[in-house]
């Protein structure tokens, strides 16, 4: 086994299964034409070798990595010429895949990660386009005369780390096609355009434009949104965009823009997240800030306007994914789906979102929130009281939370999740609290990762540190359809804190936003057997007993994570006050 630098090609003819069914001798007598006038001549003229061909792609080799660009241009070029002819269902486009790296040469065969990579980036290429990854853009620089658009960090399949791609646009003439929003199949991505600054001085243009860079690597670090970098951006300066115009050219779903005014003492900052396909605004805010410290104003409005976008792409997407047919829907769309239902703690729903998490998994394997909420499936059907086997459903929440880890170890949402189960189930406080610091580190703003670490805090009877968690998770989404999970976190907190007025009123909040989550109304009814308020407590009771008909008091108490003995004792003393059932 030999291991050399190679450029590696891989193409592949899109929908070839469905094309040959339709007409299976014409298709295949094209191919072959394809191959032998431009596939095999192109090869010669740019010094590639043809490592192996399958009945409807190739592999091929370059040493040269301007060789190869142009060869893969050229062919998708004279491709796209020849099959002009033919009706728009019966084409054949070849999608192609291109990086440079270290291969293994055995045989006549190639091997190793440069190949994994570039069929990976092959499998994500809209049909006629070329995928390159960022190590062929730098070595091709100014050599390639072609637009290219800049996808940003991909998380591809069986890749440890992310990858930064750019799709060359290939189609020639005047018009050319849309280009539709990358990444994984089916999920969404984002332009941030600089801000517009609406002061006469450009001495002030810095501030908007150093918030869009704070707000572009945010968004990064969300891993189910694909964010284009400011590199593609940076052309939408000082001018007024046409935001479907933007999604054509970067080839994204959604855009957010804004303004900045400076003032002597205020600074207002204005943002606006809209539909690149329909150009509909789907959010709007202005921010006030006190023009004190500089950057602390930068990085707290950051953290607002991050915290505020992914829950409002999320309800986007969901609504996208429950219009589409069952038989079009990938593993993106079931998870969106699962957590819409997951959330509403409607048993039946409940039970729906567990079939559609499992069938995400068994769609893709390594789709790690797919994992992360299924293990949270099992938790909440524990502790809702649905539960047949609640030692067995917790038992299968860890399996899959530690799965969710294994499969993306930089996925804050699972990271969290795994930590939560840590302290919840197995009373493992310590390495909890190292998977809550490891979320943080992967994704400073990821508003469920410190939710979740709040009743860790609670359970280790630190309340004011859990108070300042959990208030701060809503500083980071004020907005969020889920706003219920972090009130509940600010109840049970509050709570463990011996402020019972607070718990009690932040719980009752949580109730109004979603009267089915036993958790928040556990908590509150402790808080207010507290306070011996029995007629609230009274009916927020039998709210409860309505959802989980078999609640009692020692059971909850004896499986409750307190460290504390005493903290559990007097958790038991205000729900039996709260007129729970022993």
């Amino acid at each position: 086994m030999r291991r050399r630098l190679a450029a590696v090609l891989i193409a592949d003819v899109a929908g070839y299964t469905r094309l040959m069914e339709a007409a299976e001798t014409e298709t295949h007598t094209r191919l072959m034409a394809l191959f032998e006038e431009i596939i095999h001549p192109a090869l010669a003229a740019h010094h590639g070798r043809m490592i192996k061909s399958a009945g409807d792609g190739f592999l091929a080799t370059f040493v040269s990595v301007n060789d190869a660009v142009q060869c893969a241009v050229g062919i998708q070029q004279a491709v796209q010429k020849r099959e002009a002819a033919e009706p728009p269902e019966s084409r054949i486009a070849f999608r192609m895949g291109l990086h440079v790296g270290d291969v293994s040469q055995h045989r006549g065969d190639v091997y190793g990660a440069g190949v994994n990579l570039a069929a990976r980036l092959q499998e994500l290429a809209e049909p006629g386009s070329v995928m390159i990854s960022a190590a062929v853009r730098e070595q091709v620089g100014a050599n390639l005369q072609l637009p290219t658009v800049d996808l940003g960090n991909l998380s591809l399949k069986n890749i440890a780390n992310p990858v930064r791609a750019f799709r060359i646009v290939t189609a020639t003439g005047a018009s050319r096609p849309r280009i539709p929003a990358m990444g994984a199949p089916g999920r969404p991505s984002i332009a941030v355009l600089p801000f517009r600054t609406l002061d006469s001085d450009p001495a002030k243009a810095y501030f908007g434009e150093g918030m869009v860079e704070d707000i572009i690597a945010s968004l990064a670090t969300l891993k189910d949104l694909r964010v284009i970098s400011r590199n593609s951006t940076i052309a939408y300066r000082g001018k007024e965009a046409d935001v479907h115009q933007v999604g054509l050219d970067l080839g994204v779903r959604y855009v957010l823009s804004g303004s900045v005014r400076r003032g002597p003492r205020r600074d207002r900052i204005t943002t606006e997240l809209a539909d690149a396909e329909t150009g509909s605004v789907l959010w709007a805010h202005p921010y006030d800030a006190d023009s004190g410290d500089l950057f602390e104003v930068q990085d707290r409005i950051t953290a607002q306007i991050v915290g505020t976008i992914a829950p409002r792409v999320r309800e986007a997407e969901i609504q996208r994914a429950f219009q589409k047919r069952p038989e079009n829907m990938d593993a993106y769309d079931h998870v969106l789906q699962a957590m819409h239902l997951l959330y509403r703690l409607q048993e039946a729903d409940f039970s729906r979102a567990g079939t559609l998490l499992r069938r995400a998994i068994a769609l893709d394997d390594s789709y790690s929130t797919a994992y992360a909420l299924a293990a949270q499936w099992h938790l909440l059907r524990s502790v809702q009281g649905w539960s047949p086997d609640p030692s067995t459903d917790r038992q299968e929440s860890m399996r899959l939370a530690q799965a969710a880890v294994d499969r993306d170890p930089l996925s804050a949402h699972a990271l969290a999740q795994l930590g939560h189960l840590r302290s919840f189930v197995f009373r493992d406080f310590g390495t909890a609290l190292a998977l809550f610091d490891r979320a943080h580190d992967a994704s400073p703003s990821n508003v469920w990762a410190w939710g979740l670490s709040a009743p860790t805090y609670c359970y280790i009877g630190d309340g004011k540190a859990a108070i300042a968690r959990a208030e701060y998770a809503l500083s980071l989404s004020p907005q969020d359809p889920l706003a219920f999970w972090y009130h509940t976190s600010l109840c049970i907190a509050h709570y463990t804190n011996g402020s019972y007025e607070e718990a009690a009123q932040w719980g009752q909040i949580a109730f109004r936003e979603n009267p089915r989550y036993t958790a928040g109304l556990r908590h509150t009814l402790a808080a207010l057997g507290a306070l011996g308020h029995k007629e609230e407590a009274a009916a927020l009771a039998r709210a409860l007993l309505e959802v989980d008909p078999n609640f009692r008091v020692s059971e909850r108490v004896a499986n409750y994570p307190y460290r504390d003995p005493e903290r559990l004792d007097l958790l038991r003393i205000h729900l039996l006050a709260a007129g729970l059932p022993p």
